[in-house]
């Protein structure tokens, strides 16, 4: 989703200090609402580009993408699981829950 009338920053976290934050003014010369589209744009040299693991991890380990400030964190995300509210969880989407919650981390890591 491209976010207008929203100053091109990015705040950067050091990944062994999380309470420390830079704020690194951009001046883009691309601005593209697609992640898959910036990612190309970077392998293109066109850029840097601040991508979470799971859509540059296969570019990075064949070496088409080289990871840059990589002591450095541009975001979290945030995954919700929204279940009916109940006395109790079925055994099936309680298993769900516990399996997103244990694979997805490794799934975004890169």
């Amino acid at each position: 989703m491209m976010r207008f009338n929203v100053a091109p920053e990015w705040r950067l976290r050091r990944v062994s200090d999380a309470g420390q934050e830079v704020v690194v003014r951009l001046a883009p010369r691309l601005i593209h609402s697609d992640m898959v589209g910036l990612k190309q744009a970077a392998v293109a040299g066109l850029g840097i580009v601040a991508l979470p693991g799971y859509v540059c991890r296969v570019d990075v380990r064949s070496g088409a993408l080289r990871r840059v400030l990589a002591d450095w964190i541009a975001g979290d995300s945030t995954l919700t699981a929204l279940v009916p509210h109940r006395q109790g969880l079925l055994p099936a989407v309680r298993a769900f829950v516990d399996c997103l919650a244990t694979e997805v981390p490794k799934m975004v890591a890169l």
